[in-house]
């Protein structure tokens, strides 16, 4: 037993110091136990030859009365007694402990399985906690994220409309399409001719726009469209007098389709940074259905301007 001064080792260290112990104490019970089983066979060996020897020491003794000797052993030998090997209190003793020790470590062991279930139970209910509380934090960091990257998606497409609104207002009337290049609609039959060196109402219109011809296709922005034509806000080179087709959704109505042929260019110019790079285009050949909801929509909309 360990002194209660001695210092408190981890009970790793004590299970294996109780392993070496008990397996060299159960050695020595091995070589105890075949002791005694060599010195009982001993004993039952030495009882047999003090039966035959006290036999025959009365036989001759019978016959040779004349030995003064014989009567002395055999008064011995008679007295004689193989002595008692008195190992059954001990080993019932030993045995006792065991069984003690057998029942204390059994308790023990149901007791540390106890333990250990309620702490697996314990561990599960923690490791459950954790994982709900990171997969909702992970959820937090993205939404936060999300939100971010929308606000600044919001405030980026919001720099650029004030950009746009700033360039229109800046952009001098000179440089219109109306003013530039007059813009007829481009109706079949005698509309086209009708309207020939016509004027038309130029309104706001912010829309993405497909612009193709035979050797170029981009995606530009229009920003204000009229009867005659549109503007088509780029930095790509167009030439002028290219005929291009162009894709666009007027807002609320469904996409259309259109011909026309660029009549002039803005190009990038570092003194006027507010005004944007584009081309304007003429309607040709539009579709009466297009040209009508084109009309539709600048007779509702108010027009930057008006003709003379």
């Amino acid at each position: 037993m360990p002194s209660p001064n001695a210092p408190h080792r981890p009970p790793t260290a004590r299970e294996s110091e109780l392993a070496r112990e008990e397996s060299e104490l159960t050695a020595v019970e091995s070589r105890l136990a075949d002791q005694v089983v060599r010195a009982t066979q001993e004993a039952s060996t030495l009882a047999s030859r003090l039966t035959q020897v006290r036999a025959e020491l009365g036989r001759t003794q019978s016959e040779h009365t004349e030995d003064v000797t014989l009567p002395e052993i055999g008064a011995r030998l008679q007295a004689a007694a193989i002595p008692e090997l008195a190992v059954e209190a001990a080993r019932e003793k030993a045995l006792a402990a065991r069984q003690k020790a057998l029942e204390a470590r059994r308790q023990a062991s149901q007791e540390m399985q106890i333990a250990l279930h309620a702490f697996q139970q314990q561990t599960h209910a923690l490791t459950k906690e954790l994982a709900e509380a990171e997969s909702h934090l992970k959820g937090v960091v993205e939404s936060a994220a999300r939100a971010r990257r929308e606000q600044e998606a919001a405030r980026a497409r919001e720099a650029q409309r004030a950009r746009a609104e700033a360039a229109r207002a800046r952009e001098p009337a000179p440089k219109t399409l109306v003013d530039t290049a007059p813009m007829p609609a481009a109706r079949s039959g005698s509309g086209a001719a009708a309207g020939q060196g016509r004027h038309y109402s130029r309104v706001r219109l912010q829309t993405n726009i497909h612009l193709g011809s035979d050797s170029n296709f981009f995606t530009g922005f229009s920003t204000d469209i009229s009867e005659g034509g549109l503007f088509v806000a780029t930095v790509e080179t167009v030439p002028r007098g290219t005929k291009v087709d162009l894709d666009f959704t007027l807002p609320g109505g469904r996409p259309l389709k259109a011909s026309g042929v660029v009549r002039w260019l803005r190009e990038p110019n570092d003194h006027t940074p507010d005004l944007m790079p584009g081309v304007g285009v003429q309607f040709q050949e539009l579709p009466d259905e297009v040209a009508s909801l084109i009309s539709d929509f600048v007779r509702k909309r108010e027009p930057l301007f008006f003709p003379d």
